[in-house]
């Protein structure tokens, strides 16, 4: 099982569209600002496996931060 995933998510209904997985932080933290910066209808979430369960640990809007934790 990946670590990290980064969540292509609606705006509008700030719903999962897709997501993809990585195994390192810097590896999706990158892919996710760098994707971000090119798709102005989506935000793109950094995501860390914590036991089982995704919790949201970065996010990124026009290839800005704009959420951590």
């Amino acid at each position: 099982m990946s670590d990290y995933r980064v969540c292509l998510i609606q705006i509008e209904k700030h719903e999962v569209m897709k997501f993809v997985k990585f195994d390192n932080k810097e590896d999706a933290e990158h892919y996710a600002k760098n994707q971000s910066a090119a798709d102005s209808k989506h935000s793109y979430e950094v995501q860390k496996n914590d036991r089982g369960e995704f919790a949201m640990i970065k996010s990124y809007l026009n290839g800005e931060e704009v959420g951590s934790i």
